[in-house]
């Protein structure tokens, strides 16, 4: 993807982005990647960087198991492996067991996840887990990196011999040590090792009385070093067998290194797939605090952004506690080219670096602040025209600079360009600045190239109403406070504001209407005209905002009636349906009966069932009457155990007790005899238990 100018990602701040993804990377490998993070303008490669970003971000939402991903780098390791007869170290070869067994365990999950995962699959799809390597390593090294006694029987027959000639050593020298210690020329602390012999530590003024070889003295001088003539013999023979054991080390490790170095490419492939997954896991947790989505992507390069935030100036708002105003923008083929006009500090800089960072970003495969339904269109050119580039060196002024950018422009953009221009035309006359800024414009404008330009000169905000592709849009601004709102509006091109801020401010009136009167009618009737359509539409906003307010609430309050409505007639129909059941069953019996009376046949018998039947409706009705009588006199016990146990705790005196009152306790209700009363505190006696119980704690039966 061609950008320029060649800085044109600093001057969107791009960097500082990639500074984030780059800070929360766990590996070196994945922070390299990082910092090399680039646009593409290939569909397919965006693509799966964006569904690569949004899988992990998924992955980091839901709290699922994802196996380890971050190793240490191997650099250094891989760089030894690439020069013949270079000899890696036991720790350097740990690191590579450690990377393969790493890469291995994750290449195997992602091959069982590719379902689930098909986006984070294709990082270590053709890569093969090697079970050889590690298993080579193992039989070699131990855990902690030594060499394994069993790895060559040299070895072995070494190690052997070297701990052999350390004990006839150490048997010397504890012989000579007590020897020396009972004449008393040792310092307190006996010995210690120099040059990796093992020496005594001799008082200076013996240390000529002490036969052996003077290996030092300390910085006072009070102290020598010797190591006594018995010993020189057996340290030497440890000496030699430790070099034997050396030299085997070193022909193990060189062996084993030159059967490491045929997967060197193999290590390599591992390494960056790790990092590219640590890298791809850091681009999903910058999604997380971004709260960032992956838009769709268009192939007819249309742009709609849709409540898009700029990332830097979100992460500094939400750290101070404020709202970041979102923007929606939209760009098609038809209307490709957006002029924004407004007063200065009213955001259009902002709007215009929100989508080219944006941009940026997408190309690049991290996930942008905007709504999930956005669409974004990619490109294969990104021209910027911002900030003052003038130049000593070249004898180059703004407007000379800027015009150099121009025809830039005009010569390489196409279709697949997006352009952006701030403060279009200034830098020269404005009449004949914005003269040449309209005819470029207007060129432009044939290369089917879309952009975003921002400027404050009427005769582009007029060119913009009357082109078929182009699009005014404006920052809107509060006409009462003068203060921006920061919020842009499609369709209409905006105010600078210039005599109303001059008057907010304090200039006085006589010399702001001196200054319209040097003005060109029309430009002054012009600028009021779009301050007078400015004010309708935000009027017009507000009336809409509180339309809608009020449309929702009707909604609501809608759906709710109907709710409570279906439950009404729900429960009417069950109790009607339960009543007319109870007296259809009725007067089907009493029907029965009334037709065996008509009949004049064992009338004394139906009469007795008529009296039954009566006497089991009435006692219906008496056990419902007793159920809703027990249920009100145990509320009431309730309550009067309630305001007794509220007595209690308030502190109020407890009851009085006497011997032989029937009480009973407040938690547990079991009850008791009253055997004594003394100071507040009551023996009682619970059948065959008798207990002491604080007064408070009681009530009568």
């Amino acid at each position: 993807m061609k950008l320029y100018p060649d800085d044109t990602a600093t001057r969107f701040e791009f960097p500082i982005v990639a500074g984030w993804i780059a800070d929360r990377c766990q590996g070196q490998r994945a922070k390299e990647i990082a910092a090399d993070i680039s646009p593409s303008d290939i569909p397919d490669q965006i693509e799966l960087w964006l569904d690569q970003s949004l899988e992990a971000k998924t992955v980091l939402i839901n709290g699922v198991f994802f196996p380890e991903y971050s190793v240490p780098s191997l650099h250094r390791e891989l760089s030894k492996l690439g020069i013949e007869n270079a000899v890696l170290e036991g720790q350097e070869v740990m690191k590579i067991k450690r990377v393969a067994e790493v890469a291995g365990t994750v290449i195997h999950f992602l091959a069982d996840k590719k379902e689930v995962y098909p986006a984070l699959r294709i990082i270590t799809e053709g890569i093969h887990a090697s079970k050889e390597l590690v298993k080579l390593i193992e039989e070699i090294l131990e855990q902690n990196g030594f060499i394994r006694t069993s790895a060559s029987k040299e070895l072995g027959l070494a190690r052997k011999g070297l701990a052999d000639a350390r004990q006839r050593a150490n048997r010397a020298f504890e012989t000579a040590l007590r020897k020396y210690k009972k004449l008393g020329w040792l310092r307190e602390y006996d010995e210690s090792f120099y040059n990796e012999r093992r020496v005594l530590a001799v008082v200076a003024e013996y240390k000529r009385q002490l036969e052996g070889t003077l290996h030092g003295s300390s910085e006072s001088g009070s102290t020598a070093f010797i190591e006594p003539t018995e010993l020189v013999v057996l340290n030497n023979e440890v000496a030699e067998a430790r070099q034997r054991e050396q030299r085997e080390e070193y022909r193990i490790l060189k062996a084993l290194t030159e059967r490491i170095r045929p997967f060197k490419p193999l290590l390599e492939a591992y390494e960056y797939a790790l990092g590219f997954l640590d890298f791809t896991f850091a681009k999903g947790k910058l999604a997380l605090e971004l709260d960032a989505h992956k838009p769709s992507i268009n192939r007819e390069k249309d742009i709609v952004l849709i409540d898009a935030r700029h990332p830097i100036l979100y992460m500094q708002y939400k750290q101070e506690g404020r709202k970041t105003q979102p923007l929606t923008l939209d760009l098609n083929h038809e209307k490709r080219i957006l002029i924004i006009s407004g007063p200065n500090a009213g955001g259009k800089s902002i709007s215009l670096k929100t989508l080219g960072l944006l941009q940026i970003m997408f190309q690049s495969g991290v996930l942008i602040p905007a709504a999930d339904h956005s669409r974004m269109g990619i490109f294969k050119q990104i021209f910027v025209d911002i900030g003052d580039d003038q130049s000593i060196a070249y004898e180059l002024s703004t407007y000379s600079s800027r015009l150099q950018k121009m025809k830039h422009f005009l010569m390489q953009a196409h279709k697949n360009t997006l352009f952006f221009i701030d403060e279009f035309g200034t830098g020269s006359d404005p009449e004949l600045g914005g003269a040449i800024a309209e005819a470029i414009l207007e060129e432009l404008a044939e290369t089917r190239a879309c952009g975003v330009i921002t400027t404050h000169y009427a005769n582009i905000k007029i060119l913009a109403e009357n082109h078929p592709h182009l699009v005014n849009g404006c920052m809107l601004f509060d006409e009462e406070t003068l203060a921006p709102k920061y919020v842009l509006h499609i369709g209409h091109a905006g105010s600078s504001y210039t005599f109303e801020v001059a008057q907010k401010i304090g200039l006085p009136k006589e010399l702001i209407e001196k200054a319209k009167g040097k003005l060109d009618q029309r430009k002054v009737k012009l600028d009021r005209l779009l301050i007078t359509l400015q004010t309708k539409k935000n009027q017009l906003n507000k009336e809409t905002s509180i339309m809608q307010l009020e449309k929702s609430n009707l909604r609501k309050e809608l759906e709710q009636f109907k709710v409570e409505s279906e439950l009404y007639r729900k429960k009417s129909d069950d109790l009607n349906f339960s009543a007319n059941k109870r007296l259809i069953e009725k007067g089907k019996k009493y029907e029965a009966l009334l037709e065996s009376w008509k009949m004049k046949s064992e009338r004394k018998e139906i009469s007795s069932k008529l009296t039954l039947m009566a006497e089991k409706e009435a006692s219906r009705k008496s056990d419902v009457q007793a159920v809703e009588k027990r249920k009100e006199r145990q509320q009431e016990i309730d309550e009067r155990r309630k305001r007794n146990e509220a007595k209690g705790r308030s502190g109020d005196q407890p009851a009085s007790f006497k011997a032989g009152d029937k009480v009973k306790l407040r938690s547990s209700r079991q009850e008791g005899v009253v055997d004594d009363v003394n100071k507040g505190k009551v023996t009682v006696v619970f059948g065959m238990i008798k207990t002491i119980v604080v007064a408070g704690k009681l009530e009568h039966v």
